[in-house]
């Protein structure tokens, strides 16, 4: 696998990265490399050596050993990944610098969600803003008690919902979870309304501010207690906090398009449920025909949240799915290329990955060192299928393939490996450290304490 270097680098703006030119997704084409032409068979491999990343035996035989982590995950990555932020390039929004930003080197992308991790990806702006999400009498959303997609906003046009972050509701998987978050709230803000006094003027705003408080807490102990122990390699999670602190956190910038956008190797292209489904069917292309269909599918959620059920199984693995296909129909490795070659380079020789590597063990940093890299990862991955990785690919890929690959030679049971763990684990730690919540309130004693997303499922449907 070869990837001749551009010679006007400032305008390509990183296309050659991995491979990838223009629109072509992870694989070289004649333009980029003097390569032959686009191989379509989905074997994986263009022309000779090259590796397509999303290349369906590729993917099927780089996921094979991953298969340990239960699917539903993958939403619940993505649902974080949205309360971590909401991307958009500086040129199609105006927005305010704040006391500390830097001016000098702006960033090329501005993080609409402005308060990471408290659940701003669920709740928008609150209540007095935003009345087509939340009841203006009741104060809570705007979603019956049995709903398993919330409702659409004008009758005539079932695309618009009462939903804060339309993210939410392209993938079906995803929009159910956003309904469950939303009927949690609704059960939670319900019980403090019933033992708030009748007397307070603030009755129900107070009873939706003490469940969104709630909520959080909630939240908070999901993230830590049932999604970080699925992704991080068991040696980073038993890292104590203090030494924790001592790693340099990742910028915002490389968080959303590096550590998360990792994620996008789990989903699957079929899925156990009592009935066959494919990864088309849960993702909305159509906003209407599709969402009716599928809104009526009894889904059994133990399916994508317990390992000891036979539901469908992923990991983090150097692959991507062939039908990971969001609005518009380009699959997700296109996008994600895309994203890079605006943002331009983030490779493992950025100053904040060369500042985690070295405070990390030897024996973790130097087989992440670009030719040790792409050795082992030619031995042990690629050279079974006849291709290979060289170390002037491993210097240009972005850092989530990086973490990708990584994943794949040195994740143990579909986690990431060391550095992806680190990564991860710092910047969620520090979104962690920054909310401020208060104790939660003993005027109903009697809340649920969930820590696992399954169990605030079952207190919703139960």
């Amino acid at each position: 696998m070869t990837i001749a270097p551009k010679v006007d680098e400032t305008s390509t703006a990183f296309q050659s990265e991995a491979g990838h030119c223009k629109d072509q997704s992870w694989v070289s084409d004649h333009s980029c490399t003097g390569v032959a032409s686009e191989d379509t068979s989905g074997s994986g491999a263009v022309g000779r050596g090259v590796i397509d990343f999303a290349g369906q035996d590729w993917r099927e035989a780089c996921i094979a050993s991953k298969q340990h982590i239960p699917a539903g995950y993958t939403y619940l990555g993505q649902l974080i990944g949205h309360d971590m932020g909401h991307s958009v390039p500086n040129s199609q929004v105006p927005y305010a610098v704040r006391p500390g930003d830097a001016t000098d080197h702006r960033p090329k992308r501005h993080n609409a969600i402005e308060n990471p991790l408290t659940l701003e990806t669920l709740y928008g702006a609150g209540p007095r803003v935003l009345p087509h999400l939340y009841d203006q009498k009741t104060q809570l959303f705007r979603i019956n008690p049995m709903s398993v997609i919330t409702l659409p906003h004008l009758t005539d046009d079932p695309s618009v919902r009462a939903i804060a972050d339309a993210r939410n509701r392209d993938v079906h998987i995803l929009h159910r979870m956003t309904a469950i978050m939303m009927r949690y709230h609704n059960h939670i803000a319900q019980q403090f309304y019933d033992a708030l006094s009748s007397t307070s003027k603030e009755r129900r705003h107070l009873a939706f501010s003490l469940a969104r408080n709630h909520v959080l807490h909630s939240w908070i102990a999901v993230i830590r207690e049932d999604f970080l122990p699925q992704f991080l390699a068991p040696e980073v999670a038993a890292i104590p906090m203090r030494e924790l602190r001592k790693f340099e956190v990742i910028d915002a910038i490389t968080m959303q398009h590096g550590v998360m956008r990792a994620f996008h190797t789990l989903p699957r292209r079929a899925y156990k449920f009592p009935e066959l489904r494919d990864l088309g069917a849960l993702v909305l292309r159509s906003s209407q025909h599709n969402e009716r269909k599928l809104s009526s599918w009894p889904l059994d959620w133990s399916l994508f949240f317990d390992p000891a059920r036979e539901g469908t199984k992923t990991g983090i693995s150097a692959s991507f799915s062939p039908a990971f296909r969001p609005r518009g129909g380009v699959t997700i490795d296109k996008l994600d290329a895309r994203t890079a070659r605006d943002l331009g380079p983030q490779r493992l020789d950025g100053s904040d990955i060369q500042q985690v590597l070295a405070l990390m063990p030897s024996k973790w940093s130097e087989r992440l060192a670009p030719a040790a890299l792409a050795r082992d990862f030619t031995q042990k991955v690629a050279k079974p299928q006849g291709l290979k990785l060289t170390e002037g690919e491993v210097k240009r890929c972005h850092i989530h393939l990086i973490l990708m690959i990584e994943a794949q030679l040195y994740g143990e049971n579909g986690r990431f490996g060391p550095l992806g763990s680190l990564l991860l684990r710092c910047k969620i730690e520090e979104a962690i450290a920054n909310v401020r919540m208060v104790t939660p309130s003993a005027v109903a004693p009697i809340l649920p304490r969930p820590n696992r997303f399954i169990q605030i499922i079952n207190t919703v449907i139960s």
